[in-house]
């Protein structure tokens, strides 16, 4: 017996150095490196000597390059449409004889086309390889939606309608050459895709020769490309399945596919609500979400501020989380307004990340209203509580987050010596967006990229009067023609919309007084584009 309790104080003591010891963790953002100057300025030193700025892409591109020949990379993704990433795979596999093992959620219809493009340039790799007599590893299985819902993880909607969750996770593991450890991987919110590199607002945090974390996300792809994987390009081999646990003193990493027993599985809202009860009296919960739509989740921030009259609650939504008019979304963001309102409490605030130019008309919805694809999306799933612990990962605070989709969460703690560089890191990238409130207009030179927020009564009356001048078929024609950076003279914008030089002076000024286009001097010559 007391050979088992060394072992274990053996195993504890070799789990604390590994956290005292391991490398600086390591977090990057979209879009272009981040919105924050500090995050912004970061520069990527490749293998080769080359510098390039620190960006999503980059960031993950050099990690690919510098692994060594023989080696095994292995990646779970929600999406990936960013080829040049994709092309950095197959080269290490080709040259490298690198092993790679993707998976890839299949469950989600809007991916077949990036699907079908990996499986033909991995193809196309394949078939080079053969006629060169070269050794070609790459793996891929898909996520589908016949085995979401084989494994439950689905719902009927009261008209009848099947809704099925999706793989939704985004990590990366990295192995040395007959290690079956991985010491090296990624998570994040950010898929491997040209929107999430250049135009969302996301991250990606990169773990450095830390076993006891990167294990973690060991046992969930295994579990994924096992039970939940289909070979769609060739033979795969199985993964081995070892069960870790988080250790004491590094990051702690939750997945909603593990169970906890024979009937349950592990729950994140669980998680995060314990999380959101460290609140100190005189501390802070600073949110950034894409999608909340729990009313649980929603209740759990209205109770903290309660609790906590003196710690400030901030909350930072996406643009499409400011309209909840209709009730089968559960937008929750209004209501915790009119709830914080209600309630009379003063240290509880709301703002949306803004976009005058998200608006257009929806061919699906036959009117004008947000469009997504033109949305800049904040598409962060962050939480940091006392500006000291942080929750990150793919989880959404929605009903689809918690029981349909396959998510994860991971959980720094600033009191950690090299978890604060990253709970800081990510807070640059909250108070910029939450402090780059809406210009003041017309402005006066384009600010396409830069980050606007708005209260929910600001936005809802902006996107009142937006939708009401758009759905005149002139202004919407004239904001078509200065889509994806236009820039048009007078006469040019007359002539590509065919509306005359007297309409169109009356709608100009209406177009550039609410925000929607500005007027300025390129090169000498007089014109307009979108404002932002």
């Amino acid at each position: 017996m007391k050979r088992y309790i060394r072992i274990f104080f053996v195993l504890i003591f070799i789990c604390l150095c590994q956290a005292l010891f391991s490398d600086p963790l390591e977090i990057y953002f979209g879009p272009g490196g981040g919105f924050s100057p500090i995050n912004r300025a970061r520069i990527i030193n490749f293998a080769d000597g080359k510098t390039a700025s620190g960006t999503l892409a980059n960031a993950l591109i050099d990690v690919i390059r510098r692994q060594e020949p023989d080696g095994l990379i292995k990646i779970a993704l929600y999406s990936m449409s960013d080829y040049d990433t994709l092309n950095e795979l197959i080269e290490a596999a080709y040259e490298k004889a690198i092993h790679v093992k993707l998976i890839l959620d299949a469950a989600a219809d809007w991916t077949a086309d990036s699907r079908k493009k990996i499986l033909d340039r991995v193809r196309n790799a394949r078939i080079k390889s053969q006629k060169n007599n070269k050794p070609f590893d790459f793996q891929i299985k898909f996520v589908t939606k016949q085995i979401m819902i084989e494994r439950g993880r689905f719902r009927i909607l009261d008209n009848g309608k099947l809704i099925n969750g999706t793989m939704h996770e985004k990590f990366g593991l990295f192995y040395a050459k007959g290690n079956p450890i991985p010491y090296d991987g990624f998570c994040g919110s950010a898929n491997v895709s040209f929107t999430s590199d250049k135009i969302y607002a996301e991250n990606r945090v990169f773990f450095f020769n830390r076993p006891a974390v990167t294990r973690q996300f060991q046992e969930e792809f295994a579990r994924l490309w096992n039970e939940y994987g289909t070979s769609v390009a060739g033979p795969c081999t199985s993964e081995m399945f070892v069960p870790v646990s988080p250790v004491a003193g590094d990051v702690e990493v939750y997945f909603n596919a593990e169970p906890e027993n024979e009937i349950t599985m592990t729950r994140l809202d669980q998680v995060l609500e314990k999380l959101i009860d460290r609140i100190e009296p005189n501390g802070s919960l600073d949110l950034a979400m894409f999608s909340l739509t729990s009313p649980d989740m929603a209740r759990a921030l209205i109770r903290a501020a309660e609790r906590n009259p003196k710690a400030q609650i901030h909350i930072l939504l996406d643009h499409s989380q400011l309209d909840d008019s209709n009730k089968d979304e559960s937008i929750q963001g209004p209501g915790l307004e009119r709830e914080a309102q209600r309630l009379g409490l003063k240290n509880f605030q709301v703002r949306y990340k803004w976009r005058s130019n998200a608006y257009g008309y929806d061919p699906q919805e036959h009117k004008i209203q947000m469009v997504s694809f033109r949305s800049f999306f904040l598409h962060h799933k962050v939480v940091v509580v006392n500006r000291c612990h942080l929750a990150i990962g793919s989880y959404n605070w929605s009903g689809s987050g918690e029981n349909l989709n396959i998510e994860d969460l991971m959980i720094f703690n600033g009191s950690w010596r090299d978890h604060q560089p990253v709970v800081d890191a990510f807070l640059r990238e909250f108070d910029t967006v939450w402090n780059s409130r809406r210009p003041q207009c017309p402005v006066l030179r384009p600010i396409l990229g830069t980050p606007q927020s708005v209260t929910g009564s600001e936005g809802r009356a902006l996107q009142e009067k937006i939708i009401h001048l758009l759905s005149n078929a002139d202004n919407l024609k004239i904001t078509q023609a200065l889509d994806r950076g236009a820039f048009l003279s007078l006469a040019d914008l007359c002539r590509k919309t065919n509306i005359s030089t007297t309409e169109i002076s009356n709608y100009l000024p209406k177009l550039i007084e609410i925000g929607l286009l500005c007027k300025y001097k390129k090169n000498g010559i007089e014109g307009y584009s979108q404002a932002d």
